[in-house]
């Protein structure tokens, strides 16, 4: 049976349409069910949440989601807002990074037992990487598979305001972040590294960086915040520290390769495609060029009216991709 903190907990993420807190809390009296012997009971009541978050209809608005749907006054100028579509299915990652992600999900979804038993969920993330890797794409696919709304924070227009300015205007995010839950991302922070000195005076963050890192420290909103970062010079203790964990971004291994384009190409006939020379061809490209380029090849045999991809469409189009990347400044 469900205890009465568990009930309440129930009530309230239904009258505020907290979906994520509501699954969690009934996964939880599932777990009670089956530790007493109610086996039945508990996959019964699995189910029911499974099925609750795949069906047709739309998923309830996350709790202050609504007030924060049209930022307004100074919140407008630096914050965007979305409701994420995004499943972890729809990205092809690497085995390590594919198991932080699925691991901070499920902490995320069972935060009630853990703060129950005095933990603290996983909710402060530093992505890392080359870009085009899948950093921004992993904020985007926490907010769709926690039912959570996607806000994005306009770290360039920060980057651009007076110091003072800028303060106040991360402060509102910040607040925001403990009245609104959702997923927060301040995506390439490294804007606001000081082009002058990299940054840093003797290894420390100055400037913006410095009060963007003490925000994050000061900290304590239910809120998933995730930061990205395309410098490994940004990733020294005094950064980390204020983080709970750190996922590595590197360039999609051969493995990779073949899955980015088997996913983006599934409509397609591609028994004949030779996969050897396609990764080959790809080593080196960002899983974004590669999506790029499938998408090419699949147009190309579209306008050609066949229904399959020939390898040689492929090729040429991950070359032109790096040819691209040569032009780029």
């Amino acid at each position: 049976m469900a205890t009465a903190a568990q009930v309440k907990a129930l009530v309230e993420s239904h009258g505020t349409g907290d979906g994520a807190r509501f699954n969690a809390v009934a996964l939880e009296v599932a777990d009670s069910a089956a530790r007493s012997g109610r086996t039945r009971y508990a996959d019964e009541l699995r189910d029911l949440v499974e099925n609750a978050g795949t069906g047709a209809r739309p998923p309830s608005t996350p709790a202050g989601a609504a007030a924060v749907l049209q930022p307004r006054g100074e919140l407008a100028r630096v914050l965007t807002v979305e409701q994420p579509t995004a499943r972890l299915t729809d990205m092809a990652l690497s085995a390590e990074v594919l198991r932080r992600v699925q691991r901070v999900l499920a902490e995320q979804r069972r935060q009630e037992t853990l703060r129950a038993h005095g933990f603290r969920p996983l909710r402060k993330l530093i992505l890392a990487g080359p870009a085009g890797t899948g950093k921004t794409m992993t904020a985007a696919v926490l907010a769709g598979e926690l039912q959570l709304p996607l806000l994005s924070v306009r770290l360039d227009a920060l980057a651009d305001a007076p110091a003072e300015e800028a303060a106040d205007r991360l402060r509102l995010v910040f607040d925001l972040m403990g009245q609104a839950r959702g997923v927060y991302l301040f995506d390439d922070v490294d804007v606001l590294v000081q082009t002058t000195a990299e940054g840093a005076a003797g290894g420390r963050p100055t400037g913006l960086l410095c009060t963007f890192l003490t925000f994050v420290d000061e900290d304590a909103s239910p809120s998933p915040l995730v930061v990205t970062t395309n410098r490994q010079q940004l990733l020294d203790r005094n950064v980390l520290r204020r983080f709970d964990a750190l996922v590595q971004y590197l360039l999609p291994s051969t493995g990779v390769v073949h899955e980015i384009v088997q996913g983006r190409l599934r409509t397609f006939d591609l028994t004949a495609v030779e996969w050897p020379r396609i990764a080959s061809t790809a080593s080196g490209l960002s899983h974004e060029e590669i999506t790029a380029a499938a998408d090419l090849a699949a147009k190309q045999s579209l306008l050609e009216g066949r229904e399959h991809v020939e390898t040689a469409a492929l090729l040429a189009a991950l070359r032109e991709r790096r040819e691209l990347l040569k032009l780029a400044p």
